[in-house]
């Protein structure tokens, strides 16, 4: 089998970059958010200087902190999934990714000013994204091997 990356798989090449610019700027805003609410390094929000700050505070900075965390803890995932099918099927795939940032935006701006409990809408659509992602790597690759 050849697969062949022609023009169209820029979308998908598009998609993935500006997923990983996104993750970035989610990391980057734990920077403003210590200096906001006085939580210095190396506390993740559960250390000494966490002590030191109001709960409404600790909070609204572990709700942040957390929404990057759980950023980082998919993206590899999400850009080998994206990637796959973008092999296969590129512009569906960016369509994913373009899905998947703006389930991410929603998660994001939910989970932080309305707690984890609002995150849900988020979610729903970040990972129906990420499912439709692996669904169109796995599906192009059985038909394209087991079944070719």
């Amino acid at each position: 089998m050849v697969i062949v990356i022609g023009s169209n798989f820029g979308y998908t090449v598009l998609a993935a970059v500006g997923i990983t610019l996104q993750c970035f700027a989610t990391a980057v805003s734990i920077t403003g958010a210590r200096k906001k609410y006085n939580v210095n390094y190396p506390d993740n929000g559960g250390g000494r200087y966490s002590d030191k700050v109001s709960d409404e505070d600790w909070v609204a900075f572990n709700n942040i902190k957390r929404t990057s965390d759980n950023y980082l803890e998919q993206v590899g995932m999400v850009l080998v999934a994206l990637v796959l099918a973008g092999l296969y099927q590129p512009k569906l795939a960016a369509s994913f990714g373009a899905t998947y940032m703006l389930g991410r935006f929603v998660y994001a701006r939910s989970y932080i000013s309305g707690g984890p409990d609002k995150r849900i809408y988020g979610a729903f659509i970040l990972g129906i994204s990420f499912l439709a992602m692996v669904i169109t790597a796995g599906y192009n690759a059985v038909t394209t091997t087991i079944l070719a």
